[in-house]
């Protein structure tokens, strides 16, 4: 599958051993447990045939990835001040410099490696990495300084073979170890393809859509315009993924700046900016008027901030959250008791899916197919301008040239994935394509491909030859 890659959405995981050395992960991304389900779209792909070694680009990961690559070729043991030089220091409160000098002499072992393939923007890249022993694909991506905030080194994806049929879809859908939805409606209402459970399911980031409403109905009331300033401070400063976390307090945005990282990155940070910014009961009432069938069971609609408490913190809330379903009273005031600040990000490694205690947002395809067309119809008018741009910034995937308009929202959490994009054609009317993905075992969500790749192959379906 051709498509941009997402390294925020790994998890954290100790040291373990597969065959050869040693995999290591660090990711304060990781516990974007919220993230969006796919890189930045300027994405820079090169490969070759195996063993033939690639040119690694000179940008900010580039230049940290190329740095890795000499470390595990190296001779010595990686310095521990060397080390420090070149990963963020939150990152390193999830794996020590002491960690990732083990993990590079593991590395070490198996030298030497030869980058054979290489996929990545400005600040994130997977490469693929090969020694006599063993292939690896090494995930990478910095922050805004360029400093490493996370490092995986892994298994390459498995090859997916793409549904040629409404039928092979089906059962691929049928197949799968998770429960699964899948989608494909045009716009004036006909479901062209329904497969696996297209009931309401959690839907991670994607509710973002209905704070991008919210934020154009403010600014055709007045009461905010794209040009006004946002603050970075620790009432609304969340956990990644995204940028803004890493901000110091006193950062200014503006408004159409948060709402582009929002969505193409699915900044947490810039969310919870905008949503203080319109007031939560404007997400709730946009949610509602952009036609979600059941908004009760969004309401009250917490944070990322929120959710990330609820997920990783005090498991006493949690199951207040949970024992209080319906009841948006009782969920206010747990939400009222949530700490401030943010979760510890060692509590994500060991947390377990929430979804099934309420812990996410939620909604049926046809919800999010119906906050697509809101959102396009807003995009005609003066104060939805931008919403056009800032939906199609990140296209999640490639649709190929038969489609000429992709607008793209992603979302997960622990055993969570999902995915909904609005594409135009041509020749025939839009269409709104939606994967939910749900798991008790997170890992068999692991693999991005092997539900998001369906909304692939459903287009090229509805495309034809």
């Amino acid at each position: 599958m051709s498509s941009p890659i997402d390294t925020r959405n790994a998890l954290s995981s100790p040291l373990s051993r597969r065959r050869g050395p040693a995999v290591a992960a660090i990711a304060t991304a990781a516990v974007a447990a919220l993230a969006a389900c796919s890189a930045e779209p300027a994405s820079e792909q090169v490969s070759a045939s195996p063993s033939v070694p690639v040119e690694i680009p000179a940008t900010p990961v580039g230049e940290q990835s190329r740095w890795v690559m000499d470390e595990i070729n190296g001779d010595e043991q990686t310095d521990v001040a060397e080390i420090e030089a070149h990963f963020d220091a939150a990152a390193l409160q999830q794996l020590t410099a002491a960690d990732l000098q083990e993990v590079f002499g593991q590395m070490q072992a198996a030298a030497p490696w030869t980058a054979v393939a290489y996929e990545g923007a400005e600040n994130q890249a997977r490469v693929t990495i090969e020694s006599a022993e063993v292939t690896y694909d090494m995930s990478i991506s910095v922050t805004p300084d360029a400093l490493i905030e996370m490092l995986f080194f892994g298994m390459p994806e498995p090859e997916r073979t793409p549904a040629a049929s409404w039928d092979e879809l089906t059962q691929q859908i049928d197949d799968a170890a998770f429960t699964a939805g899948v989608q494909v409606r045009e716009v004036d209402g006909e479901v062209l393809y329904e497969g696996g459970d297209p009931g309401a399911g959690p839907i991670g980031s994607i509710f973002k859509l209905w704070v991008l409403g919210a934020v154009v109905d403010a600014v055709a009331e007045e009461r905010l315009s794209w040009d006004d300033e946002l603050v970075v401070d620790a009432t609304v400063r969340s956990l990644p993924s995204g940028e803004l976390q890493d901000r110091p307090d006193g950062t200014t945005v503006t408004v159409r700046e948060a709402a582009d990282k929002m969505i193409a990155i699915s900044d947490n940070t810039a969310t919870d900016m905008l949503i203080r910014a319109v007031g939560r009961d404007a997400v709730e009432a946009a949610m509602l008027a952009m036609g979600h069938s059941d908004p009760d069971a969004n309401t009250p609609l917490p944070t990322t901030r929120e959710l990330f408490w609820l997920l990783f913190g005090d498991t006493e809330l949690r199951e207040l959250w949970s024992g209080a379903s319906g009841d948006a009273d009782a969920r206010r005031s747990v939400l009222e008791r949530l700490p401030a600040g943010v979760p510890d990000l060692a509590a994500a490694s060991t947390a377990q899916p929430g979804w099934r205690d309420g812990i996410d947002w939620f909604a049926t395809p046809d919800d999010l197919a119906a906050a697509h067309v809101a959102l396009q119809e807003r995009a005609t008018t003066e104060a939805g301008a931008p919403v056009r741009e800032i939906l199609s910034v990140n296209p999640g995937l490639d649709f190929g040239d038969a489609w000429t308009y992709v607008g793209f929202k992603g979302g997960s959490s622990i055993g969570v994935l999902a995915g909904s994009w609005y594409l135009e054609r041509e020749d025939g009317a839009p269409v709104v394509i939606t994967v939910l993905a749900r798991a008790d075992d997170a890992a068999t969500l692991a693999n991005p491909a092997a539900a998001l790749g369906w909304a692939q192959d459903a287009a090229a379906l509805v495309a034809g030859p």
